[in-house]
């Protein structure tokens, strides 16, 4: 059984079903504030290591890579993110390094790598029966345009939700959505959804813009960005300390959403062969009140005339809820494996 589950054959790695589990990231904490690793880190090397990865060679000294049998994780000195598999992962804070030893923020452990590659057996794992579909927009929010095209990101949101839908209702899912028409429906209600109908996953589907620019193309995914943290997005990194510290419902899934995020964005970029932007954070308010793991999938980029056709063709959408569902189906299992893990088997009958 092996760390970083992929999508077919999930396992998991026995030392996270035991209690030194929880007392490997305290451990590490404790290091880095009393000695003279940098404050507030973590040793990625020995982290690794003992999740049963090795460390790979590189032919520079500022990135590192390990590997197990299934799975490889690659960063780079001063880089604001890690390569799970390929699939970039954005951090609130850049890899650092020091003689050798990588070291990662703590809440960039807590909050994003650990959820990821060594998620926690949890008996209330939230496992996946009824999803909530968000195609993004409508009525007279048209959100972003192609107008050479003729192109409205409404239009091409609720198609590939309608999609999404059909192929999860053959995999057995109750699939709801937050509207089924060319209607508008409120951010603060589409959240409120979440609740009313008691959904366990909710998913915000949108197309992108770059406007005026066109070069900007792929796929990015994000999901709540966690207390305290910046948001990918806010490079000068402007927003107030009583933003940051806010907390919000959706905060209570925050593992949950890291590994959907995750799930969504690998699939879709393998199903798509599209650019990777990466999975991101940010606080949309049809993140912040979420009474379940949720995430918002960018799917492409109709400002980038060659990407704009491709989302033009229904073939393509096809395959963009695919990708979705991939995503989706990944998620659902390892949630499931993870309940199960934790969950005692009963003890057998006397006959």
């Amino acid at each position: 059984m092996s760390l970083f589950p992929e999508a077919v054959s999930v396992r998991f790695h026995p030392f996270f079903f035991t209690p030194a589990a929880n007392l490997l990231a305290g451990f590490f904490l404790f290091l880095g504030a009393f000695s003279s690793l940098p404050a507030q880190t973590i040793s990625l090397n020995n982290t690794f290591q003992q999740w049963g990865f090795s460390r790979d060679t590189t032919p520079l000294a500022s990135t590192a890579r390990w590997k197990n049998q299934w799975s490889h994780i690659t960063v780079e000195k001063n880089k604001p993110w890690v390569l799970l598999n390929n699939t970039r992962v954005w951090l609130n804070t850049p890899v650092t390094e020091n003689r050798g030893i990588f070291f990662l923020h703590q809440g960039d452990y807590a909050h994003t790598l650990q959820p990821i590659v060594a998620p926690t057996p949890s008996a209330n794992a939230p496992v996946v029966r009824r999803i909530l579909l968000d195609p993004g927009h409508g009525g007279n929010d048209v959100g972003t345009q192609n107008t050479r095209l003729g192109m409205q990101e409404k239009t091409f949101a609720l198609d590939v939700a309608r999609r999404v839908k059909f192929i999860l209702e053959q995999q057995g899912y109750q699939v709801l959505l937050t509207r089924g028409s060319d209607t508008f429906v409120e951010l603060e209600k589409r959240s409120l959804l979440s609740r009313q109908t008691q959904a366990d996953l909710f998913i915000s589907i949108h197309f992108n813009s770059a406007a005026p620019a066109t070069g900007p193309n792929g796929i990015e995914t994000f999901i709540l960005t966690p207390p305290g943290h910046y948001s990918s997005n806010d490079a000068a990194r402007k927003a107030s300390a009583a933003e940051r510290n806010a907390v919000e419902p959706g905060h209570r899934f925050g593992a949950w959403n890291a590994l959907l995020g995750y799930y969504l964005q690998s699939s879709l970029v393998g199903k798509l062969d599209a650019e990777d932007r990466g999975l991101r954070r940010a606080r949309f308010t049809v993140l912040r009140g979420l009474n379940c793991p949720g995430a918002l999938v960018e799917c492409g980029f109709l400002s980038n005339p060659s990407e704009a056709t491709l989302i033009g063709k229904p073939a393509y959408r096809e395959k963009i809820a695919q990708g979705i569902v991939d995503g989706v189906l990944k998620y659902s299992r390892v949630v499931q494996q993870l309940q199960q893990a934790a969950t005692p088997n009963p003890p057998p009958r006397r006959s």
